[in-house]
């Protein structure tokens, strides 16, 4: 039995030994594996709500833009001060109503000329009438009308208003004095200014009498036969003449000159 023993003792300890020795390494233990997590975005559920809350918010604000877009509308926009133009020029008198500034070369005739003045020469007196202290500077001739004015000059003129509304005043008054009745400006010129200085409203006119041409010098307008011939025989005293005459002057005389 002790053999018996002993024999078993000694091939359990030789079993033990050699698997011990054995180069084989154990089999390796079972690889884990390993759940791979994502990492949650949460900027994409806030972007959704984001989004969610903007589209809620929507109709509110498109409201709220509606109503402040209709108040601006019925708000006045502020005034703005008018931006200098550099290229825009102040007026010149001559643009004022009622006045004319003489340019280069320009005398009393050629103003009288004027489409925007009184489109005929002959009215040069009406240019010197209400003129005179403003022309006392510019040297006297029997040629006075072609004399060349200063540059710059400011004259008074009549406007269309005005001539109308004296027109109307002196609507009933058509008697005239003939002063004077010639072919040339020769005596009618100097006697037309030196009527004016005494205050007398002189005209001159034209006239076709037996195919000829006359230029009349008329001082007017007179109410009646009566005044006139009072104050022609004033005027012939002044500038020694003695066959002026008085006349009842035509409609059309009179709304081309009884406006001045």
């Amino acid at each position: 039995m002790k053999i018996l023993a002993t024999t078993i003792s000694t091939c359990l300890a030789l079993f033990l030994l050699c698997g011990g020795c054995s180069k084989e390494e154990p089999p390796p233990p079972p690889k884990k594996k390993f759940k791979v997590v994502k990492p949650i975005d949460k900027s994409e559920p806030e972007k959704a709500k984001t989004k969610v809350a903007a589209e809620e918010q929507k109709p509110e604000i498109e409201a709220k833009e509606g109503a402040e877009g209709k108040t601006a509308a019925l708000e006045p926009e502020p005034s703005r001060a008018p931006e200098a133009d550099s290229s825009r020029k102040e007026p010149g008198v001559e643009e004022l109503a009622g006045y004319y500034m003489a340019k280069k070369g320009e005398n009393l005739s050629s103003i009288a000329t004027r489409a925007d003045v009184y489109k005929d020469s002959l009215k040069w007196p009406i240019l010197y009438r209400l003129n005179m202290d403003r022309l006392s500077t510019v040297p006297e001739a029997k040629d006075f009308p072609e004399t060349e004015l200063p540059e710059g000059l400011r004259l008074k003129i009549v406007s269309a208003d005005e001539k109308k509304e004296n027109l109307e005043k002196r609507l009933d008054n058509l008697w005239v004095v003939n002063v004077i009745s010639d072919t040339t400006h020769k005596e009618i010129n100097p006697t037309a200014i030196r009527l004016m200085k005494n205050g007398y409203p002189v005209y001159i006119a034209r006239a076709r009498v037996k195919g000829k041409d006359w230029l009349r010098l008329r001082v007017g307008f007179f109410k009646s036969r009566t005044e006139a011939n009072i104050e022609g025989k004033k005027i012939m005293a002044m500038v020694n003449l003695t066959d002026s005459w008085v006349a009842k002057v035509e409609e059309k005389e009179f709304k081309e000159f009884g406006g001045y």
